[in-house]
């Protein structure tokens, strides 16, 4: 599967230069364990602090610009000077793109619109000078790094509440006492999102891989959106802004209802439209996804799944969008996934999920099933989805945010895209 390592705290790129000063004593692995940092070790006693965004085809480590001049002020200099040379150079290569990409899209007018906004920003004689970014991202051959000690992600998130927040010596502070510095503004630290994209430094190099999956991002928001939902192995096409048709996604899917299984001709028996043969196991909900947006030459689309629309225990939702890479083929490059308990739920929202049309169809079943109490349980449990599946789509609508800003950053990092 594809992972997008998309940290809200990415940044431009910057290669390993010769300049790496060891500290005064290189750290132990039970010393780095103290920290909320990603630690690299390179060889020759060099280390870098900061959060790891990538190991193969080589290490890229994003780090503050105010460590890394403070630790190894030669690289800084270097980092400053490559800066400068690679957006003269990179937003050459963008107006190209976009330019092309215009001349494909050219029946699409909100795109358009949007485009020629980029290369109007793109072709000033003398773009206004930002500020000097907090962050540069390192890249290290992979032959010269001895050792990583990566840090868990409830303490990664910590460092970027910190950054977040600007506080000093981020990289060298130890978890326990960090904590104490973070929770007086952020208690929730540990389940918030910190979106600092707009210190990062701008005109970074774009892989073909980077650019497809930007230009499917951008499509998503001013051409057509493709959204599926679904259940275990099957999804349905949603228009947006609409609910799926449960009735269809319940009488097409065969999944679990209130914890008893029932065929697709039961539920047809009940009266449920829409019935229809199950589809062979073959034809797995990305493939049908896939064919649909092949067949509408859509660069982007997402999926949203829950594994039971019915049942007990907690409402877990799983969101990804899928890209067409520079290869042609569609790879996933987000997720995210929310659980809700559905005894979290309150009255007032239970009432208003059971007078939902479409719900009336899933107590239709149930009644007529004589589940008599477990309706309830039902209700609540639909609750618990829609929490769920709201808080994919508001992350999801974040994450497009992040990157539908402009488009000559913040970087998309995408690891060994496959299928």
């Amino acid at each position: 599967m594809t992972r997008l390592r998309f940290l809200a705290l990415l940044v431009g790129g910057l290669g390993l230069g010769l300049f790496l000063a060891p500290l005064a004593a290189e750290i132990t692995p039970r010393e780095a364990q103290r920290y909320c940092v990603d630690i690299v070790l390179l060889k020759g006693g060099a280390e870098l602090r900061g959060s790891l965004l990538a190991r193969t085809p080589e290490l890229k480590i994003a780090v503050q610009r105010d460590w890394l001049t403070a630790h190894q002020p030669e690289m800084a200099k270097q980092a400053a000077e490559w800066e400068s040379q690679q957006q003269k150079l990179n937003h050459r290569v963008l107006s190209d793109r976009i330019t092309s990409w215009r001349k494909d899209r050219a029946d699409q007018p909100r795109l358009t619109f949007v485009l020629d906004r980029e290369l109007d920003l793109l072709t000033q004689p003398e773009p206004p000078k930002a500020a000097p970014s907090q962050f540069l991202i390192v890249q290290v051959p992979s032959d010269r790094v001895r050792r990583v000690f990566e840090a868990p992600a409830a303490s990664r998130n910590l460092a970027a509440a910190a950054w977040f927040e600007r506080l000093e010596r981020v990289e060298e502070t130890v978890m326990s006492k960090l904590k104490t510095q973070v929770e007086p503004t952020h208690p929730q630290w540990a389940t918030e999102k910190f979106d600092i994209s707009d210190r990062l430094p701008r005109g970074q190099p774009q892989s073909d891989d980077e650019w497809a999956a930007r230009q499917a991002l951008w499509e998503f928001d001013f051409c057509q959106e493709l959204t599926f939902q679904g259940t275990g192995n099957f999804v349905i096409r949603v228009e947006a802004g609409q609910k799926p048709d449960l009735a269809a996604l319940l009488s097409q899917s065969g999944e679990s209802l209130l914890g008893g299984q029932l065929d697709l001709l039961g539920l047809g028996d009940l009266g449920l439209e829409g019935a229809k043969p199950k589809a062979p196991v073959a034809e797995t909900w990305q493939n049908k996804a896939i064919a649909e947006a092949t067949k509408l030459g859509i660069r982007g689309f997402v999926v949203t799944r829950s594994e039971q629309i019915t049942g007990e225990g907690p409402a877990v939702v799983t969101s990804q969008f899928f890209a067409r890479l520079s290869d042609g083929k569609y790879c996933e490059i987000w997720s995210d996934q929310v659980s809700t308990d559905p005894a979290t739920i309150p009255a007032a929202d239970l009432q208003r999920i059971e007078d939902d049309p479409q719900i009336q169809e899933v107590l239709k079943v149930a009644k007529a099933l004589q589940l008599g109490n477990e309706v309830q349980q039902a209700v609540r449990f639909g609750g618990a989805v829609e929490v769920s599946l709201n808080s994919t789509q508001r992350h999801f609508a974040e994450f497009r945010a992040r990157y539908n800003r402009t488009l000559d950053g913040p970087p998309l990092v995408i690891s060994a895209p496959t299928p």
